[in-house]
């Protein structure tokens, strides 16, 4: 095994939910989620300019990757674990991201 970096991409599309995908040290996904926002009875603007996005990355030394998301609070959380250890979390606030 060897550190590797990953980079945890959250963007809100324009079909009405959020994708989330794990990027490697290759650029190419290794973890992908989606989520609508019928599925939890939340509306994006009718119009936005940009669409939000959020990343972070992380380097770690794992065998196994998992991507979870869980809907608290308002807000959407992902987290990306690695041999079941948090390695990063991003939280989508509705109120940060204008949705209702």
């Amino acid at each position: 095994m060897s550190l590797e970096t990953y980079r945890l991409e959250v963007r809100e599309i324009e079909a009405g939910g959020i994708d989330a995908d794990v990027y490697g040290d290759d650029d190419l996904i290794v973890e992908s989620t989606h989520v609508g926002y019928d599925e939890h009875d939340v509306d994006q603007p009718d119009s936005r300019e940009e669409y939000p996005a959020e990343s972070t990355e992380v380097t770690a030394d794992v065998t196994t990757l998992d991507l979870q998301v869980t809907r608290l609070d308002g807000g959407f959380s992902f987290r990306l674990l690695g041999d079941r250890d948090e390695l990063a979390a991003l939280r989508v606030d509705d109120e940060e991201w204008g949705l209702e």
